[in-house]
């Protein structure tokens, strides 16, 4: 009921407000791409103007969502403007306020006011003028879904119905994560008489890999390290492997979740160097370990069984670190 009376006002305040940003985290996936661009049909049949921008380009794999171009990568020097004079920022799982780059610093200095619509938990709401959140939904997209059916059911086109499908195909790992439930059946049931074709949806998405990917997980693959009698999994990528085999940030999407396939294995861990010299970790978790808390205690976040974190740390340093914490984590867990 608090999530419908969030909604009651989400649809409140909309009536005061004229031009509308849209934006999403860092690195953008398909349920952030796939929810901004439901919201953007939405809004627009409310006679709203809508802009998206992202702090980050978004995968290539996804880029057949945007025939139309909408999305803009935002470029402080030239969208700033655009910000500033917009009449409300919605933030669309964003999770924390940093994570939206570029675009989140833009609204806070001009003091713009900032809705969020998450399915993660927030660190903080006060940086909000209203938070929507709802842990228990599988995707972003789902809580639009969900807001649509309940508010706005004449709503949902074609466009819309793929935009939802492709944010809760690939937040529940085509539906075979642990967060998928019942309700994201039937919202992809209820998606797919909108002329969505399953199979071609899925080649879309997940059989469009780079010979460059599979060159650089046939490397990762080698050198697989593991710990805490097998339970444990890790591995690093650093930016000469990338270069090696000519590899991007978008090709490596799905090493942690397809280590964690390995058997006896219950916690896949990821280490990235990136360009500047600092670590991104990614956390996999097959069910039972809970390791959002270790991301947290290193200034990030996620999902009990799936989560990351940014460490203004060299790789070399982020690995004891980081494998101390999923350790204490695995041995309390029976």
């Amino acid at each position: 009921m608090e999530t419908i009376s969030k909604w009651r006002e989400f649809n409140q305040r909309l009536k005061y407000v004229q031009s509308v940003v849209l934006t999403t985290h860092l690195n953008p996936d398909g349920d952030a791409i796939g929810s901004e661009l439901a919201m953007a049909y939405h809004l627009r049949q409310l006679g709203k103007s809508v802009t998206i921008f992202n702090p980050s380009s978004m995968p290539e794999s996804l880029r057949f969502l945007d025939e139309n171009h909408e999305i803009t990568t935002f470029v402080k020097t030239i969208h700033t403007g655009e910000v500033n004079r917009a009449d409300l920022v919605i933030f669309l799982d964003v999770g924390d306020f940093d994570r939206a780059g570029y675009v989140g610093q833009a609204a806070r200095e001009a003091g713009k006011a900032v809705i969020s619509i998450d399915h993660h938990p927030q660190i903080s709401h006060e940086k909000y003028l209203l938070a929507i959140e709802d842990t228990h939904a599988s995707s972003t997209g789902y809580m639009i879904y969900d807001y649509l059916k309940v508010f706005y059911p004449t709503h949902l086109n074609s466009p819309m119905a793929t935009a939802l499908y492709v944010a809760v195909m690939t937040d529940t790992g085509n539906f075979k994560f642990s967060n998928t439930r019942a309700e994201d059946h039937h919202m992809a049931g209820d998606l797919i008489a909108y002329g969505i074709d399953p199979y071609k949806m899925y080649c879309r998405i997940y059989e469009q890999f780079s010979p460059a990917r599979m060159r650089l997980l046939g490397h990762v693959l080698q050198d697989l390290r593991f710990e805490s009698d097998g339970r444990l999994v890790w591995f690093v990528i650093y930016q000469k492997m990338m270069e090696k085999y000519g590899a991007t940030y978008d090709d490596l999407d799905g090493f942690s979740d397809f280590m964690r396939s390995i058997a006896g294995v219950e916690v896949s861990v990821m280490f990235k160097e990136m360009e500047d010299g600092t670590c991104r970790v990614n956390l996999r978790s097959k069910g039972r370990v809970v390791i959002h808390k270790v991301a947290q205690h290193f200034g990030g976040g996620g999902h009990p069984f799936a989560a990351g974190a940014n460490l203004k740390k060299r790789v070399e340093e982020a690995i004891p670190a980081i494998l101390s914490d999923v350790k204490r984590a695995i041995e309390g867990t029976p």
